[in-house]
């Protein structure tokens, strides 16, 4: 029988999704008094949540399974995909965060388009509006995916079908966001980290107690040879492609608006502290899962369907009893959820806070608590479509999210660090870098047939720009290079130079 199966696994399984109900109906009331409420927790958060919830949300289970999946397949190559994030977070949260917290209460900003509104003056809202459209059209997708993960997952574990699975997994998402809004889904998020951090450090500490030592393991890896041995046995392209992944993390939404939520702006650097020490030890973690796994799995065709990515939940239900073997699944819930309902509020705030109420309701008096009422709405409607799109469009979903992290990293990462960073920076600028970043993207992920007759974008890459192709990369220098350069021949905003220097005030 699979373990997984086990009654005592789903026990775990079911305590878990109902402390998340109850996290979010004990939240509700706290969520209730307005948009900075709703979406920020009311800058009110610790900073162990702030961290704790910036690491989780950023992660999905593209940590558990995508990196501990890489390194069972490719062994120290992972490390890589790993520095990558890690060392991008680190820059953003010790340089940039602060400002970004400082200034967000200044201007009374909440999502990502008020903040590039307010530090660009734009006052015909073309700014606001594309970056919300961008933010929307990544978001569902984003959510999409993880519902399909969240129903392999539970049809594994429950016995139940994809599309159930799917179901339920929407259905424990969409009630404690929808009721508890920021506040349950950073309390949450920091339960969830719990178990992936539990996890990622239980499982391999178990299984290598299991061999009796660490010998078999590097005896394994010397067998492999090449990358198993040497993180350094690769490809120049293919290691910039990997640690080009961490040029993502300064652009997406649900992970910097942390950033503004948390309560004591003199606390962001030992939050920092915190949320990097997490990253490496759960990096580290999951790149152990996989190296050991190649012990208990010599061969990917003894994995479920040969997939690489089921390495992490092949050897818990190997060398962990029943209970352990569901807090792992709880594990690989925990970083499908702790992303999702992260991306959910992002594209609620997107719709009611930068599209509705502040262009097409914009000078109109409307009550919080019937905006919060709005964004509820919304949030439904965005769990619907999500749904839709997992059920119907399975393949669309992946191919979205394949470059959803490197195209919301291309499109904003460059424009928000130069905010903060750049007296030269214009509306002009930002905009031609976020659509070209966008269009780089989609090129590089995606190329259109048609487009063909005029350049071979991949060949390109593979000739010109040593051979790397992760779209995160190209998409983030060609935007900054736009953006820039865009910048320097048009008008800068007419105070932009007091706003930097009270920026480095704060900063």
């Amino acid at each position: 029988m699979d373990i997984t199966a086990h009654p005592l696994t789903v026990t775990v399984l079911i305590l878990y999704l109902l402390l998340l109900i109850v996290i979010g109906v004990m939240s509700s009331r706290k969520s209730s008094g307005g948009l900075t409420d709703f979406f920020l927790a009311g800058r009110n958060l610790s900073k162990w949540t702030v961290a704790l919830s910036a690491v989780s949300s950023g992660r999905s289970a593209w940590l558990v399974l995508g990196v501990t999946g890489t390194a069972y397949l490719t062994g120290l190559n992972a490390v890589w995909a790993v520095a990558g994030y890690i060392t991008v977070e680190v820059f953003m949260f010790f340089f940039v965060a602060r400002r970004f917290r400082t200034f967000s209460e200044k201007t009374d900003s909440i999502t990502i388009p008020d903040i590039l509104e307010n530090r660009l003056g734009d006052k015909t809202k073309i700014i606001r509006l594309v970056s919300s459209l961008i933010i929307l059209f990544f978001m569902v997708a984003y959510v999409g995916s993880q519902l399909v993960a969240g129903g392999t997952a539970f049809s594994g574990s429950l016995g139940i079908s994809s599309t159930q699975g799917l179901w339920l997994t929407a259905a424990i998402i969409f009630l404690y966001t929808i009721l508890g809004g920021f506040h349950a889904v950073s309390k949450t998020d920091v339960l969830q980290i719990g178990f992936m951090f539990f996890s990622l450090i239980i499982l391999p500490i178990v299984a290598i107690f299991q061999l009796g030592g660490f010998g078999p393991v590097l005896e394994a890896m010397q067998a492999e040879g090449g990358g198993f041995t040497s993180p350094f046995a690769f490809a120049f392209g293919a290691v910039i492609g990997l640690i080009g992944i961490g040029f993502g993390s300064p652009g997406n939404p649900h992970i910097i608006v942390r950033y503004m939520s948390l309560k004591n702006v003199r606390e962001m650097r030992q939050a920092a502290l915190i949320a990097t020490f997490w990253n490496v030890i759960m990096g580290w973690g999951a790149i152990m899962v996989g190296l050991i796994g190649r012990v208990y799995f010599p061969s990917v065709d003894m994995l479920p369907g040969e997939n690489n990515e089921q390495i992490f939940t092949s050897l818990g239900a190997e060398v962990l009893n029943p209970f352990f073997a569901g807090i792992l699944l709880v594990a690989v819930l925990a970083a499908i959820m702790s992303s999702a309902d992260s991306q959910l509020l992002v594209g609620a705030s997107a719709v009611v806070r930068d599209i509705y109420d502040r262009i097409f309701a914009k000078g109109k008096e409307i009550s919080q608590r019937k905006l919060i009422t709005y964004s509820r709405l919304v949030i439904m409607v965005l769990m619907g479509l999500s749904i839709w799109l997992a059920s119907t469009a399975t393949d669309f979903v992946f191919w979205m999210v394949l470059f959803a992290f490197g195209g919301l990293g291309a499109c904003f990462g460059p424009a928000l660090i130069l905010t903060f960073y750049w007296k030269g920076l214009s509306k002009a600028g930002v905009l031609t870098g976020m659509i070209t970043g966008l269009f780089t993207v989609i090129m590089v992920a995606q190329q259109p047939q048609w487009t063909y007759a005029i350049i071979d974008v991949q060949a390109f890459l593979e000739q010109y720009f040593f051979g790397i192709t992760y779209e995160a990369v190209p998409g983030f220098l060609v935007a900054t290079f736009f953006t820039v350069v865009v910048s320097l021949f048009t008008k800068k905003p007419e105070n932009a130079d007091q706003m930097v220097d009270d920026m480095k005030k704060a900063g």
